[in-house]
């Protein structure tokens, strides 16, 4: 990744910047955020938009093609080249539906990284549904009204419902209008049939979703980002609505089938750019008002890159969203809360004495460390034989809002190798941060193998050329004999593995040599 200067930042207020790397398009948001009696504001001040439309490079065997891949990486680099003075912890990418199914995200998502600048967080379904509901609660009025939030995107299909700034319930579809448009009007010919299908394929898709949404009895409901917005457009420019409505979607069908052809349909609202995508994104929010029960539909502005930007706000005021989940799963999984502090203590202190990077790359890797050190033991509420696999698989696989796939996967491989063989690492080999950040956890987990209240000094940890030294003293070997023979399996692990040029664990040094 290249180096990027930081930005400077006089005065009360400062920027921060979001990047949306959509199905249907990508786009850049960078605001100004102000200090006010009411709290930080947060200003939009500019923004860049890519029709990329990246979802229609999906081939049948699951791969992103090439001209796809150009489109996009021609967009990052432009918007790399608008963030090129902000510092990486005030701009934060994520990716959503299709690079979560693109089976070659991961080898695209590198080079999309350095054309960017920062890195790209590839986000689960609802944790896309729950900063669409971020985004758009910071638009819509604070009302106490419980309200319907649908984004219909490229790739995928959101509904939210929540009152105020809280987010009830969270539904995700990996249905949108770009998907939905190649798969059934594949030539751009909209017939009645094809319509047809489209809609009862969306229909299926919200089928299960919909029943706990209407559970909840929203007031009214409102719709975000380009569908919504177009077919909102043309319910009040082309028939006189003052919302969008069933009426409306329907005399909207009735015009794109007297067309015939989604290039040419002629409606007021409607810009060019929309056209190719507006009969899956029209067959979707008439599925979304008959599966839901919606009579009617206000467009609101706030949206997917308005809660990037709000979340992003929030972990630089240490409100971090992620925070909040790792004590919730700390009390649903009912871990000993005391040792685990104990262990993320000392595997932070250890980690911090061999750690090396940008200030950014390190606080993220100590966040993570902290977070996998107080998780470590969570797969104990499944069973004991195995627990630290039972850990990785919950950290891998259950809903974390707030957290990225990929962070959830740093947390999963930390949790598998805190204890037992290092064969997981040998995939990680390059990452020597990865690799410092796991033996931390280790020895941490090794040092208080106890489970008591003993105090136990943290080892001494350095890192010169390659070689790795890890040093307690004589009478510290002598108090906790069962943590110095734990340490001395470890470094011969560690060395059989051939992780560093060497490893040499000392346990000869006075009090004196080792402070």
């Amino acid at each position: 990744m290249p180096a990027v200067a930081r930005e400077p930042m006089p005065g009360p207020s400062r920027l921060l910047a979001a990047v949306d790397l959509g199905s249907n398009s990508f786009r850049l948001l960078i605001a100004r955020v102000e200090v006010s009696p009411q709290g930080n504001l947060v200003f939009p001040l500019e923004s860049l938009r890519d029709g990329v439309r990246i979802a229609d490079g999906l081939r049948s065997d699951g791969t992103l093609d090439e001209a796809s891949r150009r489109r996009a990486l021609v967009a990052l680099a432009a918007f790399g080249e608008r963030l090129r003075s902000f510092s990486p912890e005030r701009v934060r990418a994520v990716g959503t539906s299709t690079l979560r199914v693109a089976r070659n995200a991961h080898r695209f998502l590198r080079t999309a990284e350095a054309a960017l600048g920062v890195p790209v967080e590839v986000v689960s379904g609802l944790e896309e549904a729950r900063l669409v509901y971020a985004g758009a609660a910071r638009a819509l009025p604070d009302d106490n009204e419980m309200r319907l939030v649908v984004d219909i995107g490229g790739g995928s299909t959101e509904c939210i419902v929540g009152v105020g700034a809280e987010a009830l319930t969270l539904e995700s579809a990996g249905v949108g209008c770009v998907v939905l448009s190649n798969r059934r009007f594949a030539d751009r010919r909209i017939t009645a049939q094809a319509f047809d299908a489209a809609y009862y394929e969306a229909r299926d898709a919200f089928a299960q979703s919909a029943v706990s949404l209407r559970a909840h009895r929203w007031r009214y409901a409102v719709g975000t980002s380009g569908t919504a917005q177009s077919l909102w457009q043309v319910a009040r420019e082309q028939w006189g609505a003052d919302a969008l409505d069933r009426q409306s979607l329907e005399r909207t069908r009735a015009a794109l089938l007297a067309s015939g052809d989604a290039s040419s349909v002629q409606l007021a609202g409607l810009t060019p750019d929309r056209r190719p995508v507006l009969a899956g994104g029209l067959a979707l929010m008439t599925a979304l008002f008959d599966e839901l029960r919606i009579e009617r539909m206000q467009y609101c502005g706030g949206a997917l890159l308005q809660g990037v930007l709000h979340d992003l706000l929030d972990r630089d005021e240490e409100r971090d969203v992620r925070a909040l989940t790792i004590r919730r799963m700390l009390r649903r999984h009912r871990v000993d809360a005391t040792r685990a502090r104990r262990v993320r203590d000392t595997a932070l202190a250890l980690f911090d004495q061999v750690a090396s990077g940008t200030q950014e790359e390190v606080r993220e890797r100590r966040l993570l460390l902290g977070w996998a050190a107080e998780l470590a033991e969570i797969g104990r509420s499944v069973t004991h034989e195995d627990f630290h696999r039972h850990s990785a698989y919950l950290l891998a696989h259950t809903e974390m809002p707030g957290f990225s796939q990929s962070e959830q996967d740093r947390l999963a491989l930390l949790a598998l190798t805190q204890t037992g063989p290092l064969d997981a690492l040998r995939a990680h080999a390059d990452d020597t941060a990865a690799t410092l950040a796991a033996l931390a956890l280790r020895v941490a987990t090794i040092v208080h193998l106890r489970r008591d209240a003993s105090d136990a000094p943290t080892p001494t940890l350095s890192l010169s050329r390659g070689a790795l030294r890890l040093q307690t003293t004589r009478a510290w070997a002598q108090r906790f004999p069962l943590a110095h023979q734990g340490l001395a399996a470890e470094a011969r692990a560690w060395s059989r593995v051939g992780a560093f040029e060497s490893f040499v664990y000392d346990a000869s040094a006075s009090p004196t040599d080792a402070g």
